[in-house]
């Protein structure tokens, strides 16, 4: 089915898990109109030309969000396999990235769009590329995807190939322009923030830019930071200084700052913030597959203002775009790291939901089911033998049992774009034979020995 935002949609006799303040779980509808949710529960009688979609016995939950995912590597999925993370960048992702052009760019997004939709997410913080950022937005544009997303800032650093470290007052003017021209557009799903790599591919100058430029176009900065060991270490070599230290120097940690990953947080980290915002996106299967570690979540969610996310990453560093499977994941390595019973599932599903829109700076628009908010929802299946449970929790068998064979529809601002299993808002012949295409051109002329 189709219908565009002005129009109403339906949704009928489901259970409403709407993660709300008071985390009200309403069995009935729920009306949209306008691209906003209207109605919860108890809904009027509405005109019989009303369009409606089948929820009967289903279960709605706020449209999972990825508070960090790079599109442009979705058609590098298992190209850079059992790497230590400066190897993987070094010796395959940035020359790689280093050969994306418009259309390569278009198909990445097309793809990994497709198999987060699919899954259920409706909204991601996309950290770019340096080479064909209108492709990627364009495919954003195109689905009905709400991004946030920016231009990869590079200048150098080892390892980066020529090819995607740029003059740093280049890569800003172009940051700045690519703000112009796509911030808040596509009827306001498309929003731009500023990208500095991560900190050894970035100068002093480029991230002092980032700062005078975040705070004049009141942006945010999402960079990856606090990885890994290898990475703190690295940086203590090559800079003299501890990372945060030396990005609180330069004035980031006083910018509406978002950072991947945050494995190596400590408690001083956390005396160094005293209650300055920080938004973190936790990526706990890329941790595990790249050998990081396991993030702190009980040392973040006692840092006053911090707030925390989660998300897949990338397609060669976890292989799934799943974030229920990543919801699952991050419960379980909880149990293990706080002991068991101290993160509750409804917490999980919190950091993809509203907390995850609360670290990406979207929860006044989503993240939660509430009259007046945007219409991103997730329609789940539950009612299959894997997720099998009506007497439990319903926030445990979405978060330990569901997987994206539950997902049966998805909304993004009020519009089904994936309806009973099936994409509608993308070409799927195309869908299937263009990345293959692309991949094979920007494996030419990225001309690296892929046997090793």
């Amino acid at each position: 089915m189709a219908t565009d935002p002005a129009q109403r949609l339906l949704l009928r006799d489901a259970t409403v898990v709407t993660m709300d303040p008071d985390h009200r779980v309403v069995t009935g509808d729920l009306l949209v109109e306008d691209g906003a949710i209207r109605a919860i529960g108890h809904v009027p009688e509405v005109d019989e030309h009303t369009p409606k979609l089948d929820t009967s016995g289903m279960v709605i939950i706020p449209g999972l969000i990825q508070g960090h995912v790079h599109l442009g590597q979705s058609l590098f999925r298992g190209l850079a396999e059992d790497r230590p993370l400066l190897s993987w960048l070094a010796d395959r992702i940035w020359p790689l990235e280093a050969a994306h052009n418009h259309d390569s760019a278009y198909w990445s997004a097309m793809l990994g769009l497709a198999d987060m939709m699919l899954s259920g997410t409706t909204t991601i913080q996309d950290i770019g590329i340096v080479h064909g950022m209108q492709g990627l937005l364009q495919a954003v544009r195109d689905t009905g995807m709400r991004a946030i997303a920016g231009k990869c800032l590079m200048d150098g650093g080892h390892g980066v190939p020529a090819g995607l470290a740029e003059d740093h007052r280049q890569a800003l003017a172009a940051a700045e322009s690519l703000y112009t021209q796509w911030h808040r557009s596509a009827d306001g799903r498309i929003s731009i923030n500023l990208c500095p790599r991560f900190i050894l591919s970035c100068s002093q100058p480029l991230w002092e830019g980032c700062v005078e430029l975040a705070h004049r176009l009141d942006a945010a900065i999402h960079t990856h930071l606090l990885e890994t060991p290898a990475e703190a270490q690295a940086v203590l070599e090559v800079l003299g200084r501890e990372q945060m230290a030396y990005l609180d120097d330069l004035g980031v940690l006083d910018t509406k700052l978002c950072i991947a990953h945050g494995v190596c947080f400590d408690r001083e980290h956390q005396e160094l913030l005293a209650g300055r915002p920080l938004s973190v996106i936790h990526c706990p299967s890329t941790n595990l597959k790249l050998g990081s570690g396991i993030a702190d979540l009980a040392r973040l969610a006692a840092t006053p203002g911090v707030t925390v996310g989660l998300g897949t990453d990338g397609a060669p560093c976890n292989n799934d775009h799943d974030q229920l499977e990543e919801l699952r994941i991050a419960a379980l390595l909880q149990q293990y790291k706080q002991g068991t019973g101290k993160f509750a599932a409804r917490d999980a599903l919190a950091l993809a939901t509203i907390e995850g829109a609360r670290a990406i700076g979207l929860a006044d628009q989503i993240g939660s089911i509430e009259v007046g908010k945007r219409a991103d929802l997730t329609i789940l299946d539950l009612r299959g033998p894997a997720t099998f449970g009506p007497h439990s929790s319903i926030y445990n068998r979405i978060v330990y049992a569901a997987a994206r064979d539950c997902v049966r529809h998805v909304v993004i601002d009020g519009r089904p774009v994936v309806v009973d299993r099936k994409l509608t808002t993308m070409d799927c012949e195309a869908l299937g034979r263009r990345p293959a295409e692309e991949l094979n051109l920007l494996l030419a002329r990225a001309d690296i020995d892929m046997s090793h």
